[in-house]
Formats: structure tokens, C-alpha cells, sequence
């Protein structure tokens, strides 16, 4: 079979549908992958038959009717019906941002199956629209389903081969980790991670929180596109604490391996694959995510007893310090929201998307 992926951009777009593609290529399918010039994909690349990168961008004060009456949309879905025209394809899953609109679209025209994949609990406008038209929408998030029109499913979200092995694996994961790491087997450590997307505040948080932080602990921090790595290993050397500071970390899952606890934003992706290893989080949302998601999805865990988390504008760095010596130290705590973050997990996610747009069962 041959299906359309579309999704990019971010992080948060493009890991979902890189999972889904690989699962898809590894069942001998074919994948036409559709994304942006100027997303992740283009540094990143993606496995796919054929690939199609589209000069599209947001829409913010258009309104989702400006976009569609909009020259750039117009273009990218002509181009499309055209690719679309050419490959065939059996299916279309969109994962959200400027791609997936023309794309499912395109493939409504042809009376091509859409299928949506949403991964916040507040869908983004361009899925909202597009589960109009879907023959089955996939929630990353229980309570997304209000917003979704049609059929819909709660799968969770996709995650890649490697994470998942990885969390099978954990324990084993974990000791070559520490040993590539050079960090301690006896100690416990913090993840600290701010995603694609805010994680300047993050990174500042912990310059300031390090005075505060138990000395006993090691801790293995991801800046982001920054110019704070230097402060950050200073500020935890200062204070005694051996940490490793990497501006990106492509093997990501060797880091939830060995966190003992983590403190990061609160984005669909890295909710997933925290949740897949059971790390207790505290989750500090970022503020400016379309639709305030990223407060949403965190308001969800600790509701159902998964996570901890707190607004930005309200978390002090004695806080920060107070709450992580918790998360690693106090044994009820940590156990409470671990097992409650475990069931939340759906470590099954990809294949469930895959069974259902290849027809091996129902939305």
C-alpha cells in the first residue's frame, strides 16, 4: 500500500509522522512524505519514497479562512493534487502544522482516506478542520475528543522503534548510558529538557536554582538552541553537582533511561516518551503554545495524578530545587505519580495507527 504522511515543522509535528513512516517502510508500504522548507525536516531529512517540502507558513491574525483562500495554500495544494495524482496513495495522515492543511485537502479532493493524528489534549485549528473530513481521528489525549468532529480514537501518541525498545530495555539502556556518560551508577539524576520551544526560561531557571539543589545529586541538562551552557556547568560546579550540558541529544531515549526525575515543558512529544519510561516530572508548561496546549496537557496528568507541574510566572528557583529534592528522594511521591505516569503510556500507539489506516481493524 502507499500512503501520504504530512507533518513537520516542529518537533512535536515531525517526530509522530517520522514514527508512523518508519513503521510503515519496515511492513513494506510506501511513504510520500509532505513537509516544510523551513521546518526540522530539512536539517533532519526524512525516510520516505518521496518527499515534498512546501513553501507554506502560519496564518496567525488571517484567521483559518484567510489561509485557505491564501495564494501559498492555493499553490501547495495544486502542487499536491498534482504528486497525489502520481503516487497513488492508498491513505493520507496528517499530524498538524502549515503542511498537513493542503495536504489533507488535496487528498479529500482525490477521495483519498484522511486520517488526522492529533497529539495535544487542545487539538491545533488545522486538525479541528481537517477531522471534518477524517475517517478516523487518533488522540494523543483522552479529553482531545471534544474538539474532534467524526470518528476518533484514543491511541496516544506514535513514538519511534528506538524509544520504545529503549523503555523495554531500561535497566540494560540505563548502565551503558551511565557508563558513556561517565556519570555515577550510585547517584540520582535529573533531566532537565525544554524541548524546541522555550527553553531559554528553563535553562536560566536552573542558573538560578542551582545554589539550592542537593549536592548528592548529577544532573544531564538539554539547552537548546542557547548560549547558557557555559553558565549552566558553571553554576552546577559551583555548587558541587556533576552535570552533563548538550545543546541537543539525538539519542534522546538514553536520557530517560537514567533520569530519576525530570523537569521539562510540557509538549505532546515529550509527555509521550516520559510517560513510556514512568519518570516523575514536573512539568512547567510553555506559556506562548497555541491555544495555552502546553497548560493544558500538563493540567491533565496532575489531575490524574501523573505529574506535578506549575505555571511559569509562578515557579521560583527554591521551588524548582524544593520539588526536584522531592521528586528523587521521597519514595511515596516518586512512586505515586511513576505508576500513574506508566498507565498513562501507550507504548502500543504506533502499531494501533498503523492496523487501522492498512485496514487490520476499526477507529
Amino acid at each position: 500500500m502507499k500512503f501520504l504522511i504530512a507533518g513537520g515543522g516542529t518537533g512535536g509535528h515531525y517526530f509522530p509522522a517520522l514514527a508512523v513512516a518508519e513503521a510503515l517502510r519496515e511492513d513494506g508500504h510506501s511513504v510520500l512524505y509532505v513537509g516544510t522548507e523551513n521546518g526540522i525536516e530539512k536539517n533532519l531529512g526524512f525516510p520516505a519514497n518521496r518527499s515534498l517540502l512546501l513553501n507554506v507558513s502560519g496564518f496567525v491574525g488571517r484567521g483559518l479562512k484567510g489561509y485557505l483562500s491564501s495564494f501559498k495554500f492555493l499553490t501547495s495544494t495544486v502542487k499536491l493534487l498534482n504528486e497525489i495524482e502520481n503516487f497513488q496513495p492508498d491513505g493520507a495522515v496528517v499530524f498538524g502544522g502549515y503542511a498537513s492543511l493542503p495536504s489533507g485537502m488535496a487528498s479529500f479532493i482525490k477521495r483519498v482516506p484522511v486520517y488526522v493524528q492529533e497529539q495535544n489534549s487542545v487539538p491545533g485549528r488545522v486538525n479541528r478542520f481537517l477531522s471534518k473530513f477524517s475517517e478516523c481521528s487518533f488522540l494523543g489525549f483522552p479529553g482531545a475528543d471534544r474538539f474532534i468532529k467524526g470518528k476518533r480514537l484514543f491511541t496516544g501518541n506514535p513514538l519511534r522503534r528506538e524509544v520504545v525498545e529503549a523503555a523495554k530495555k531500561r535497566n540494560r539502556v540505563r548502565e551503558e548510558t551511565l557508563r558513556k556518560l561517565n556519570l555515577s551508577n550510585s547517584k540520582k539524576t535529573l533531566l532537565v529538557v525544554g524541548g524546541s520551544q522555550g527553553a531559554l526560561f528553563l535553562n536560566r531557571l536552573f542558573i538560578d536554582a542551582a545554589p539550592f539543589l542537593n549536592r548528592e545529586i548529577q544532573v544531564i541538562h538539554i539547552t537548546g538552541r542557547s548560549k547558557e551552557e557555559e553558565k549552566l556547568l558553571e553554576a552546577y560546579r559551583h555548587r558541587g553537582i556533576e552535570a552533563r550540558v548538550f545543546p541537543f541529544y539525538r539519542r534522546v531515549w538514553e536520557l530517560y533511561s537514567v533520569a530519576d526525575c525530570a523537569v521539562s515543558r510540557a509538549g505532546a512529544l515529550a509527555i509521550s516518551e516520559l510517560s513510556l519510561f514512568g519518570v516523575p516530572t514536573l512539568f512547567i508548561p510553555y506559556p506562548y503554545a497555541a491555544d495555552d496546549h502546553q497548560l493544558k496537557n500538563a493540567q491533565f496528568l496532575s489531575e490524574i495524578g501523573a505529574a506535578l507541574y506549575r505555571k511559569q510566572e509562578e515557579i521560583t528557583p527554591l521551588e524548582t530545587a524544593e520539588i526536584v529534592d522531592s521528586l528523587l528522594f521521597s519514595i511515596i511521591e516518586s512512586e505515586r505519580l511513576r505508576e500513574n505516569f506508566l498507565s498513562f503510556s501507550k507504548p502500543e500507539a504506533t502499531e494501533t495507527i498503523v492496523e487501522v489506516i492498512c485496514g487490520k481493524r476499526g477507529c
